[in-house]
């Protein structure tokens, strides 16, 4: 953390209520690469025990909770609101289709890389999601073949951000509202 950068403040935290559907799509997916690890990849034993599972976040706008603090139940039908739609597409957009859905493993790396949204009505939010990762092919290395998802070392070998390609991979659990 940089004592020279002013903190974000939550503003609230909000739990995704998320569909047997849903669920039962992220534990299939989990399965999958479990199989598919214990198949191929045995020197990979995280994606064989859990299918690598991390707790990631996405970072995004939120249009419906800048309203007054009254609470938020469903999803809101305004199109401006990125976290909504982002859920209630289950990461499966046209944009995320193309480019896989990148996630960050700091909640302060991707709210200081944010864009600063001076639009009106438009909070800063980042989705907190557990992720099937599987087994992780670094940018740096360029080898990409049977992995599940791609990731870019920082320093000390730690993971900086992961993308992943399945939005099955990824069940959002929170959303944390910024100030």
């Amino acid at each position: 953390m940089d004592p020279s950068k002013p903190p974000w403040k939550i503003k609230r935290v909000l739990r995704v209520k998320n569909s047997i559907e849903v669920l039962e799509r992220f534990e299939d997916y989990r399965e999958k690469v479990m199989k598919k690890a214990y198949e191929q990849h045995r020197r990979h034993p995280r994606s064989m025990v859990d299918g690598n599972e991390l707790l990631l976040f996405y970072g995004t706008t939120m249009a419906c909770c800048s309203r007054k603090l009254k609470p938020v139940s469903e999803l809101c039908k305004d199109p401006s609101c990125r976290t909504c739609r982002i859920i209630h597409s289950r990461f499966d957009m046209e944009f995320t289709r193309k480019n896989g859905i990148r996630l960050s493993t700091s909640s302060e790396e991707l709210s200081d890389s944010m864009v600063s949204f001076k639009l009106k009505n438009l909070e800063r939010a980042v989705i907190v999601c557990r992720v099937i990762a599987g087994r992780i092919a670094n940018t740096i290395d360029g080898v990409y073949e049977e992995c599940d998802s791609i990731g870019r070392e920082g320093l000390h070998s730690n993971l900086e951000y992961l993308i992943v390609q399945n939005p099955c991979a990824i069940l959002p659990c929170f959303v944390i509202v910024f100030n």
